[in-house]
């Protein structure tokens, strides 16, 4: 799929309105770039905001605040599309940070959304959002970034129809850990996940059991290192993840970005350190089942991704397959309710006969 054809699918998935979309594109295609296009409709929708807010129409403001954030992560999304030499660290992360605060003006807004959360861990403080559904005590599934997405935008998206289906989500601001100062990058989930599930068990509106997970891209791999981790992980999907990291996708200018600015890395050198670094080996078996799909136009993590996590799993792995690109992004329509379907049946099978009352709970530290 051609890249702007690709990122489109995507920020349309990740709450950008069709009619500001649109407008970026049609500017697009008058000749100007994607990054100032999207930034364009940003400004658009954060007046829309403000506007709102003046007018004291909170819920209103809290979604335009929310399709705000989503456009300003888009807009960051350029970086994939500037030439090599051209300087495009320092307006990815300024982007993501005007995203990061525009979510937060719609948590204020409309506290029902969710709450930001800070967990101990033994790598040090973990930040994220807790969102609960309308009844508990309820299920949790632990979202995972993969290298180019958002807490506050992509896995708010992916929470949606968790928490339709009576699932707690939260949404961890890992590997990147753009929200903690100073920055403190993690891609060894497997290290934290105990934590993770300790910290699960003190929400008091919370099943006291499984565990779920789920993460496309970079995300899946974190995954699988969350379930190798904690028992307490009964299962999780993975889409289209990475098995490994160096090798030929270092070659990818795409790859090496999306790792400098995830890891706050600025040298070739450190770069590929860290790459080498990226690997199931060593790694143990989950007790808990991984649902992956791989995409079968995946240009990004072919087959030999997929049959490396088989290999690593066994048969606690089930592989299914779609005809898409990487993450399937132009049919995240299908294969998505049929994850967060199998989630569910599995994590309710740790813990069949809970009786679920209204939600009224808060988060423990």
């Amino acid at each position: 799929m051609e890249p702007r054809r690709f990122m489109v699918f995507r920020a349309a998935f990740a709450g950008v309105p069709f009619g500001a979309l649109e407008a970026a594109t049609r500017r697009m295609d008058a000749g100007q770039e994607w990054t100032a296009a999207l930034l364009g409709s940003a400004m658009d929708l954060r007046q829309l905001a403000d506007q709102a807010s003046r007018e004291g129409r909170a819920r209103s403001a809290a979604q335009a605040w929310l399709w705000t954030a989503s456009t300003y992560q888009a807009a960051s999304l350029g970086l994939h599309l500037v030439a090599s030499g051209t300087p495009w660290w320092r307006s990815a992360l300024r982007l993501r940070h005007r995203a990061r605060l525009a979510y937060r003006r719609a948590l204020a807004l409309q506290p029902g959304l969710g709450r930001a959360v800070r967990l101990a861990t033994p790598r040090g403080p973990v930040t994220g959002y807790l969102r609960l559904p309308a009844t508990g005590p309820a299920p949790l599934v632990v979202l995972f970034n993969g290298l180019d997405s958002l807490c506050e935008v992509e896995l708010h998206a992916f929470g949606e129809p968790l928490l339709a289906r009576g699932m707690a989500v939260l949404a961890l601001d890992l590997p990147a850990a753009f929200g903690a100062r100073p920055r403190t990058p993690l891609f060894e989930v497997e290290a934290v996940a105990p934590a993770l599930a300790d910290w699960a068990a003190r929400q008091p509106g919370l099943m006291a059991r499984g565990l779920g997970a789920l993460g496309v891209s970079f995300g899946g791999h974190l995954v699988a290192r969350a379930l190798a981790g904690e028992p307490r992980f009964v299962a999780g999907v993975a889409v289209s993840p990475n098995a490994g990291m160096d090798g030929p996708l270092m070659a990818l200018e795409r790859m090496r970005r999306m790792l400098s600015l995830s890891f706050n890395l600025r040298g070739d050198a450190e770069v590929e350190g860290l790459a080498s670094r990226i690997h199931l080996g060593g790694l143990k078996a989950p007790e808990g089942r991984l649902l992956l799909l791989h995409m079968e136009q995946d240009r990004l993590f072919g087959p030999e991704h997929a049959e490396a996590f088989v290999a690593w799993g066994g048969s606690r792995v089930e592989l299914r397959t779609w005809n898409a690109e990487h993450v399937g992004t132009s049919r995240v329509h299908e294969w998505l309710p049929q994850s967060v379907d199998w989630l569910l049946e599995r994590i309710k099978a740790a813990d069949p006969d809970v009786e679920r009352t209204t939600n009224t709970w808060g988060a423990r530290k």
